[in-house]
């Protein structure tokens, strides 16, 4: 009897190790992506990023909750013909929908972090894309977690951390962006030229530069957003937008005023 419970605890405790071990992700094994994508796709399970990723006019990309897409991190990636960064994006000119839900969220994570970078991939890119949907995503170490240029795609209920920016706006975008979290990166979320997106319900935290740049131009919606302990919580040109943001706490500097030329 003795013998037979020392075996039976023998297996639970192995079986505890094995499974707190940390996986191993064998790159070459999994599903690849990359290059133009030609016809509507859905994807699921483990992929590999494994250069740039240009979805074009027409086209539609659909990513099923629970999806882990590991970024390969490189500085010689080009989509043929173009491309807007040299680190591997993921460019969208058609439709991307991520469809991750709360308890199966969609996840993008470079394979490896480079020692000498602060960020290893350069992220989620809308240029003039239509009816495009970002929903309970995780995106670490982008250079911008998601670009928006002349593009509106819903961001909701996301993680977007340690990127150098969390959201950019600009060219006109007006995205739904509500319920995320944007954190420990260089900036959180900027509004450039001519843009009006909808923020709501946002907590924008830990950034080592601004939580929240709104430029003269935008004309955002604001509401009960929590912008902390960054370095300065909202620089805008409109100091009536500091009531309008919603709570701005444990900054460095909650309110920077930006004057013409943007000085401070």
């Amino acid at each position: 009897m003795k013998v037979r419970c020392g075996l039976m605890l023998f297996v639970v405790l192995w079986l505890l190790v094995a499974c707190a071990a940390p996986r191993t992700i064998t790159p070459d094994a999994l599903p690849q992506l990359s290059g133009v994508l030609h016809q509507n796709q859905t994807i699921s399970g483990e992929i590999v990023l494994a250069a740039d990723l240009l979805i074009p006019e027409g086209r539609i990309l659909t990513i099923l909750p629970g999806t882990t897409i590991y970024v390969k991190p490189t500085l010689s990636t080009k989509i043929d013909p173009e491309w807007l960064s040299a680190e591997t994006e993921m460019l969208v000119r058609g439709t991307l929908r991520i469809e991750g839900t709360s308890d199966k969220p969609v996840s993008f994570q470079p394979l490896e972090k480079k020692a000498d970078q602060d960020v290893s991939w350069a992220g989620i890119l809308f240029d003039r894309s239509v009816d495009s949907v970002v929903r309970h995503a995780q995106i670490f170490q982008a250079e911008t977690g998601v670009l928006c240029i002349d593009s509106s795609p819903l961001i909701q209920e996301s993680l977007i951390a340690e990127s150098r920016y969390g959201l950019v706006m600009q060219n006109g975008s007006s995205p739904s962006i509500s319920d995320n979290l944007i954190r420990d990166g260089e900036a959180g979320v900027f509004c450039w030229t001519n843009s009006s997106p909808e923020l709501r319900r946002n907590q924008i935290a830990g950034n080592k530069e601004e939580g929240l740049f709104i430029d003269r131009s935008c004309n955002p919606l604001l509401d009960d957003n929590r912008i902390l302990k960054n370095d300065i919580g909202l620089a805008a040109y409109d100091p009536e937008l500091r009531a309008l943001v919603g709570s701005l706490s444990g900054n460095r500097e909650d309110f920077r005023q930006l004057r013409e030329g943007g000085g401070k």
